[in-house]
């Protein structure tokens, strides 16, 4: 190829990725992700932290016009999940992705071409609102049975040292373990 076809290429790429870099859906999908927290963006982009994301929509967005799309796309599902919609074979290859963060035993995951290597970090990282939480610090519900006495024992402990009954149970598990 020629050095003038080689720039009249790179020149028909770039109209082409500034074109879609206008689309509705990669606004839509990368104001959610900037106001979530999970991407920064250079330009002014209109913020949509409370939209509804089609998934064909990110994946569009991620393999077309910004790839880093892929990489939050599932730590995104993982914490809003009820802002994604999609049909139901986008959602298991994402939470095939998700279960294999949470299980890492098979590294041969990947997510349109994006190794699970590069998906895994934004499954910790903090975000701005801080009410969803990383993968590593949420708290998994349990339900314990406790004879009368030892309830009364727990709510008196309670008043007395102005924590809850999960952090006392939380610290008397932790001394044991010290031992």
């Amino acid at each position: 190829m020629n050095k003038k076809a080689l720039i009249k290429e790179i020149n028909k790429l770039a109209r082409l990725d500034k074109k879609r870099r206008r689309d509705p859906r990669f606004l839509k999908v990368v104001g959610f992700l900037v106001a979530k927290g999970f991407l920064h963006c250079n330009e002014k982009i209109p913020l949509y932290p409370n939209e509804h994301i089609n998934l064909n929509d990110a994946i569009w967005s991620g393999r077309f016009v910004e790839p880093r799309i892929l990489e939050v796309l599932p730590a995104a599902y993982a914490r809003f999940t009820n802002h994604f919609s999609g049909d139901a074979d986008l959602v298991q290859k994402i939470q095939h992705v998700i279960k294999g963060i949470k299980q890492p035993n098979d590294h041969t995951i990947e997510f349109y071409g994006m190794p699970l290597e590069k998906i895994k970090p934004w499954f910790f990282i903090r975000l701005k609102d801080g009410r969803s939480k990383p993968l590593d610090k949420r708290k998994i519900p349990k339900t314990y049975r406790f004879k009368p006495e030892t309830v009364d024992a727990l709510k008196k402990m309670k008043d007395q040292t102005s924590k809850t009954e999960t952090e006392i149970i939380e610290g008397l598990i932790a001394a044991a373990n010290m031992k």
